[in-house]
């Protein structure tokens, strides 16, 4: 502990604080400060603790946190905030040390909990809001009432000269002693409280889970507010993180480094086989990958998205060359994959565009999702690609997968029709959505937009279905667009992920536009070449 005391004296000493010492000045401040406003949250951060934030630049995620954070103090109820931040974004320095920080300069909160991996992980967090409260210089000139060592001060445990307290523990540790007289936790900081066993024990992570439900949950008193924040990194597809951000009661964001990819991601993987093959004895390849880069700087970064202008696209690639696709999945865009499993993953990073070909004819899939056995609260999946024949490549132009009702679908897809003139909608048509296929021909016709529809009843099982899609997807035959995210999440995540609506429509949608249905059961219909070559169907041979 005397280590990290030392390290952040070290910090708070080498920034220049600039600050006035005028009483006017020192009030102008304490009232930007006193404010529970995003304005103020930030001020507080750059103007107090510049050694954590030296800059004006912001990530995403910290935008978001300057921004909600004050706003979750504000609500009259208790509030459970689920955040997967990206790996190097100072998420424990924001969100657990400079917030309850910035409260207890407020005297906002008076009995928190952190609550990380390991104990020593907490009692290192506590350490450093002692610091800032005994030897911070800025705090001292503008808050010297509460600054200073309070009645407890020991590692792990102060109570400040407020008379707050704030105190550490390990995950899964009996939450004792969080008490404060009467006074039951009001804040409540969980930060990254899962380890790589978690990932590789299902054990664990349902005991962390159940402990989280069982123990922190209920910390808060009877109708009292007691704020829950849960900030971290999903470690594996069914992390305590990725459940907590699923469930309905917690609410959830979740950032990624890469926010959207290059287009042009030929040109990246080129760049990585220059770069990988570095060596330690011959640093050649590393001066001709960044030459590569320098010469195709503008193609590379066509498209191109990242979360925080500190740390750009060419440092995150070298990162995903250096640490693998699933580390840098995890660690950096918060959607990891079943490296054994997920047979998608590896190549949905390569597999957008942006440009879509004009000569494309378009097909439309739908899966309604009604009436499956266990599965009546799936979402629907409505999916329209243009298909080019020249190359046997399908560009995916529409992909919404949601949960709404009949009615709603078949609005969609009449809506669809008369935007993109389909030759074919294919149509899951099981149990009672035979029925759902015949109003959404019906109710087309009354709009005048008649939709093509043709009913499928699948012989094959899903996931073999899908499966058979993978190889193209490999070859680069099927295209997404980045903005596709519940498609491309369900895609990664197969077999794995909680719905495969998706998927399943992409492989109706590919078997549409491949083959008219290829070996899915269909009746016949003619079919001739128009003008352009295209193989289009002829009318009214149903």
């Amino acid at each position: 502990m005397s280590a990290i005391r030392a390290d952040i004296n070290r910090r708070i000493s080498a920034a220049d604080i600039g600050l006035s010492a005028a009483p006017a000045d020192i009030a102008e401040r304490r009232a930007k400060v006193m404010q529970c406003t995003p304005e103020a949250f930030r001020f507080f951060c750059k103007t107090y603790l510049p050694h954590y934030f030296p800059d004006d630049s912001e990530s995403v995620f910290h935008t978001w946190a300057y921004t909600e954070l004050p706003e979750i103090e504000k609500e009259p109820e208790s509030v459970l905030q689920g955040c997967a931040a990206s790996r190097g974004e100072a998420k424990t320095s924001l969100t657990v040390q400079a917030f309850s920080l910035w409260r207890e300069v407020r005297n906002a909160k008076h009995n928190t909990v952190i609550v990380s991996d390991t104990e020593d992980q907490a009692d290192a967090i506590v350490e450093a809001i002692k610091t800032e409260l005994t030897d911070n210089p800025a705090l001292q000139l503008d808050f010297p009432e509460v600054c200073g060592q309070g009645q407890v001060w020991r590692i792990g445990e102060i109570r400040t000269r407020q008379n707050n307290q704030f105190k550490a523990y390990g995950a899964g540790q009996g939450i004792r002693g969080a008490k404060k007289g009467e006074v039951r936790p009001d804040a409540v900081y969980l930060d990254d409280l899962e380890n790589e066993k978690h990932t590789e024990n299902i054990r664990l992570r349902d005991k962390l889970t159940k402990w989280i439900g069982s123990v922190i949950n209920p910390l808060g008193g009877a109708g009292a507010k007691c704020d829950i924040l849960y900030v971290g990194t999903i470690l594996c597809l069914d992390s305590v993180l990725a459940r907590v951000l699923k469930n309905p009661f917690w609410r959830s964001v979740r950032f990624s480094a890469i926010m959207k990819w290059p287009v042009n991601m030929d040109l990246w993987a080129e760049w990585e086989n220059i770069y990988r093959n570095t060596s330690k004895e011959n640093r050649a390849n590393e001066k001709a990958a960044q030459a590569f880069y320098e010469a195709n700087e503008s193609a590379m970064l066509e498209g191109s998205e990242v979360s925080w202008s500190k740390r750009p696209l060419l440092a995150l690639m070298k990162i995903r060359a250096r640490d693998g696709i699933h580390v840098f999945n995890c660690e950096y865009q918060n959607q990891p994959g079943n490296p054994e499993n997920a047979i998608f993953a590896d190549y949905l990073d390569n597999c957008y565009y942006r440009t879509l070909p004009h000569d494309v004819v378009y097909f439309g899939a739908v899966d309604p999702s009604l009436g499956k056995q266990g599965k009546g609260t799936d979402p629907s999946a409505i999916l329209v690609g243009g298909y080019q024949r020249a190359t046997g490549t399908l560009f995916v132009v529409e992909a919404s997968i949601k949960k709404r009702v009949p009615s709603l679908i078949i609005q969609d897809v009449i809506r669809l029709q008369k935007q993109y003139g389909c030759l074919l909608w294919v149509i899951e048509t099981v149990q009672f959505q035979e029925f759902f296929k015949d109003e959404l021909i019906k109710e087309a016709a009354k709009q005048g937009a008649h939709v093509p529809a043709r009913g499928v009843k699948p012989s094959a099982e899903k996931v073999m279905r899908i499966e058979s899609i993978q190889p193209h997807f490999a070859n680069g035959f099927i295209k997404l667009l980045p903005e596709q995210r519940v498609l491309i999440e369900q895609l990664r995540e197969f077999p794995d992920a909680d719905h495969d609506d998706g998927p399943d429509g992409l492989h109706m949608l590919w078997m549409a536009a491949t083959s008219g249905s290829g070996a899915i059961d269909y009746t016949a219909v003619p079919r001739h070449n128009d003008s352009n070559g295209v193989l289009t169907f002829g009318s009214g041979a149903w």
